[in-house]
């Protein structure tokens, strides 16, 4: 519950974003979700870093 509202309110203050451009899992065949490489709500995302 707690991540699905920190992910709302980082999406309402900063704007929708495309995920995959900043996700730790952004290489190869790493990510096989059908979003990819256009998510804007991922639950694995990881940011890089």
């Amino acid at each position: 519950m707690f991540k699905k509202i920190k992910a709302f309110l980082k999406r309402k203050l900063k704007g929708e974003q495309i995920l995959c451009d900043t996700c730790r899992y952004n290489y190869g065949n790493v990510c096989f979700r059908r979003e990819r490489p256009n998510a804007k709500e991922c639950p694995e995302y990881k940011a890089k870093g």
